[in-house]
């Protein structure tokens, strides 16, 4: 009777050490990138005209679960990001949380979190080290936030909605450029709130977010795909971004997804036009991005892509060209 009352133990004990296991997961992306263009991109950050080998979003994670009540687990996630190519930003903090996950109430979690706008954006189809980044060229396009809360409710009938908060724990007041000029990084306290609507089995998926950050910047996005057939899928993106200036920035994105029929290629293609970049007069980009990506198994992917961006700032011209091609490997 001792032998089996100690081997359930075990056995229970084995359960729960397996319940806890956290869930390894990371990504390597590299590309060799060729850029070009004027000196003015090279100011602004558009383009690096000596060869590079990139590596893109390269990552490493754990996240898990673990079940506290019969409808409520904690879970976790500690993603940091790695360089393929060199040494010089190693582990660096990426969406990292402690949270609650309810199945009736939904999920809220708490640490450092990419800005809900992420998960509206159906139009970028861009990767790798693609001239102007692989990213919408909107100015504020999902920074990650210090100090943040986000709350995702549970999906009914292909609606989802969420909000975000993230606390100003040094008291800045403004919404600060990143150092490149080409992207907004949130320094202050932010708010958020979404919407979206991915119905099973049906053709079209589309979702709505609005941030604020003081009287600095506010964001409205809008986005939506529709499959026009089973291997052509077309993406748009509007932001209209108040950033406290006499000028809004209106921001646009259309692209396109083609998997060509028996074969492992996807071709796609992406044209993001913006207009008073970050609030400034006179200044608008334009880029026109194609590439293709090969799947050799379902965890490797070889790509390729050139862009070409066209930028005037203050009456000023600039532009910048690229080709580039790698391999990404998920694990």
């Amino acid at each position: 009777m001792k032998k089996l009352l100690l081997a359930s133990a075990v056995a229970a004990l084995s359960i729960t050490a397996a319940q806890a296991a956290p869930t390894v997961y990371g990504k390597a992306f590299l590309t060799l990138d060729v850029q070009d263009g004027d000196n003015v991109s090279t100011v602004l950050g558009d383009y690096n005209a000596r060869t590079q080998l990139n590596s893109n979003a390269s990552r490493i994670g754990l996240k898990g679960s673990e079940a506290l009540t019969q409808n409520t687990d904690l879970v976790y996630q500690l993603e940091y990001g790695v360089k393929v190519d060199d040494n010089s930003t190693q582990f660096t903090s990426r969406d990292t949380y402690l949270g609650l996950a309810n199945k009736q109430y939904g999920t809220l979690v708490a640490g450092r979190l990419t800005a809900i706008d992420d998960y509206v954006n159906y139009a970028n189809v861009t990767q790798g080290g693609v001239v102007g980044g692989d990213n919408v060229l909107a100015t504020f396009d999902a920074p990650r936030a210090n100090n943040a809360f986000a709350y995702f409710s549970p999906e009914r009938n292909g609606v989802q909605f969420m909000a975000m908060y993230a606390m100003d724990e040094l008291n800045n007041t403004t919404a600060q450029l990143d150092i490149d000029g080409n992207k907004i990084n949130v320094t202050r306290d932010i708010a958020g709130i979404g919407a979206k609507y991915e119905p099973t089995n049906a053709p079209y998926k589309v979702g709505a977010t609005y941030i604020q950050a003081g009287d600095a910047l506010k964001a409205v996005r809008v986005s939506g795909a529709y499959a026009l057939s089973p291997v052509l899928t077309a993406g748009a993106l509007y932001q209209h971004t108040d950033y406290d200036t006499d000028n809004n920035e209106n921001a646009f994105t259309v692209s396109a997804n083609y998997k060509v029929a028996q074969t492992p290629w996807t071709a796609y293609g992406q044209l993001d036009l913006v207009d008073n970049v970050a609030g400034l007069n006179n200044s608008e980009k334009q880029r026109i991005a194609v590439g293709g990506k090969y799947a050799f198994n379902q965890a490797t992917t070889g790509h390729i892509y050139g862009a070409l961006l066209q930028r005037e700032v203050a009456g000023v011209d600039a532009d910048a060209y690229g080709i580039g091609g790698g391999i990404e490997y998920k694990f």
